[in-house]
């Protein structure tokens, strides 16, 4: 048989614990044991967690955790409503709001916009004098208003030196400026003190002035105010030009002179593209040839299909998508795609009228109608009471337009006479 292979020399490490894999590799760090975690600051400091004693940790939760503050809406308030809230009421909405508060004392008497009267019987003296005043007539005019609050002889104002005295000792009350004594025997040292004149520390034999200005920039040491020049060897020069930190320059790396110009950035631009932003989305950023319409639009760029002056001259082939150059039809149809400019915009969208929801527009309100057709519709609706009471306002409103006995009112007539017969009183 072969002999035996002879053994290896060194010393072999079957775990593998030094190899530079693990040496590189990061190792866990023991965690916390539960007990301690909740008394360390590492713990109650982490991101997203709610801060709390460490006392406190461990208590039950006053409320459950599915416990939601405040009360829960009306089912029946929609987004109309929530919408509607803020726009303008309209004249038969203030008319209603108006009707409303007249059960209340307060908008008779305190009519908003105008004096409140009182019901006050003054004498003849008082209403006849424009110059009448209540009261007394003052000991003088130049007398001002804080010594009649404050007045400087007061009582209670008068303090004595020994009262002075107590407070600066007791509460520190200098008066502003004031220098504190503390009653120092000044005259006791030395030769005697003056306070008021000697000045405490000790004085330095050379005059050293501009420190900091002369170690920001050391050549202000120098009469010249420039560094005399001195010679050394090249390599020192060297030496000092890559190890030494120049104030305000870049430190020489030992990379050479690349030749770059000032204003050069180094790196990659994260865009690539002139690629539009937060801004340029929610503003645009188009320019004025982007924002003209297409030169094809309404008209035709192929050679020979009209005359070149037509091709030349500003008129406008095709037909509008509003079509409110031809009458609509007495009848819409659901197969009549067309728009005669009788459709709501995007405003009427965003912001509807008060009853559309209902069917209920603002035109519906000035059309016109006959007498027993318009009494129907304000006593349904509850605008007024009874026949009788349509009777007077439609004679109010046929007043005020000047109409006939004949000629047919619209709602809004009806509206405007209440306004006026309730502004009236």
């Amino acid at each position: 048989p072969p002999p035996p292979p002879p053994p290896q020399a060194g010393r072999t490490d079957a775990g593998g614990a030094d190899s530079t894999a693990m040496c590189f590799t990061e190792q866990d760090r023991p965690p916390t044991p539960e007990n301690i975690r909740r008394f360390r600051k590492s713990y109650t400091g982490a991101p997203g967690m709610r801060v709390k004693h460490w006392g406190a940790e461990r208590d039950e939760a006053p409320r459950p955790g599915d416990f939601v503050f405040g009360v829960r809406g009306e089912k029946d308030a929609g987004v109309e409503h929530l919408l509607g809230g803020h726009l303008e009421p309209t004249t038969m909405q203030a008319y209603q709001m108006m009707r409303a508060e007249m059960c209340y004392e307060t908008s008779k008497v305190e009519v908003l916009g105008k004096t409140l009267d009182r019901k006050y019987q003054w004498p003849d003296n008082v209403k006849d004098d424009p110059n009448f005043r209540f009261g007394v007539p003052g000991a003088g005019d130049t007398e001002p208003a804080i010594e009649v609050v404050f007045p400087p002889d007061a009582p209670s104002l008068q303090t004595t030196a020994e009262q002075v005295a107590m407070y600066k000792r007791s509460h520190g009350a200098y008066e502003p400026g004031e220098q504190r004594k503390r009653n120092y025997t000044w005259d006791r040292i030395g030769e005697g003190i003056d306070p008021g004149t000697h000045s405490f520390g000790g004085t330095s034999a050379i005059d050293y002035k501009q420190g900091v200005a002369k170690a920001l920039n050391p050549d202000l040491e120098y009469e010249s105010k420039v560094k005399p020049t001195q010679f050394v060897p090249r390599t020192v020069a060297d030496f000092h030009q890559v190890r030494a930190d120049d104030l305000g320059k870049v430190r020489n790396l030992g990379l050479g002179d690349h030749k770059l110009p000032a204003d050069h950035i180094y790196g990659m631009s994260t865009q690539k593209f002139n690629d539009w932003g937060a801004k340029e989305c929610l503003g645009g950023n188009y320019s004025i040839e982007e924002q003209m319409p297409d030169p094809d639009l309404g008209r035709s760029l192929r050679r020979g299909c009209a005359p070149d002056h037509v091709l030349t001259s500003d008129r406008v082939f095709g037909v509008p998508c509003v079509r409110s150059d031809i009458p609509p039809p007495k009848r819409s149809s659901v197969a009549d795609s067309k728009n005669y400019g009788n459709e709501p915009g995007v405003k009427a969208l965003i912001y509807p009228q008060t009853f559309a929801q209902r069917g209920v527009y603002e035109e519906d309100f000035l059309e016109g109608h006959a007498r027993d057709a318009l009494c129907d519709i304000c006593t349904s609706s509850g605008m007024v009471e009874s026949k009788e009471r349509f009777d007077e306002l439609f004679a109010r409103a046929r007043a005020m337009y000047g109409a006939s006995e004949d000629d047919m009112l619209s709602v809004d007539a009806i509206r405007r006479a209440l306004y006026q017969e309730v502004m009236a009183e």
